[in-house]
């Protein structure tokens, strides 16, 4: 039986997410650099959610995978003080990321040269989990107000 307590709670979040496929997009328009509305939308949650017993906070890895894309966006974009720090750490969390995932989906060769090969991801499906499961059940569960997280924790024995 989970506590919930300290760290007694599951690795992960306890939903099924099935597969599905996916093909990434293209084109000037998909994901500017410049269109903070698009990239709004891919997170409009701070990912953060309440689950046990008493409510305990955690933040799902996807919604900080996404934040962290749109740091590094904003870095390129801006080029801010201290941009660079916050950059850093979500290129080092993403190439995690990466290799955490193991993504085994061919990508078909666009020779660039005859010396260069190249492949863009352009059309080919990958094997997904539905994260539009997941961002429902983000979005269904928001982290309660700070001052209401201290008073559920203080309650617990």
């Amino acid at each position: 039986m989970i506590a919930w307590i300290g760290d007694d709670y599951p690795a992960q979040l306890p939903i099924e997410l099935p597969p599905i496929g996916h093909a990434f997009l293209s084109g000037d328009s998909h994901l500017s650099l410049l269109n903070d509305t698009e990239w709004g939308k891919l997170f409009p949650t701070d990912g953060f959610i309440n689950i046990g017993p008493s409510d305990r906070v955690f933040q799902v890895s996807m919604i900080h995978q996404l934040h962290c894309l749109d740091v590094i966006r904003v870095g390129f974009v801006t080029n801010g003080t201290h941009a660079a720090e916050h950059i850093q750490h979500c290129l080092r969390y993403l190439t995690q990321l990466v290799l955490c995932n193991a993504d085994t989906t061919l990508e078909q060769d666009e020779i660039a040269s005859p010396h260069l090969h190249a492949a863009s991801g352009v059309g080919m499906v990958h094997r997904c989990r539905d994260w539009r499961l997941l961002m429902r059940y983000v979005l269904d569960h928001p982290t309660k107000a700070y001052e209401s997280r201290n008073e559920a924790t203080d309650k617990r024995p």
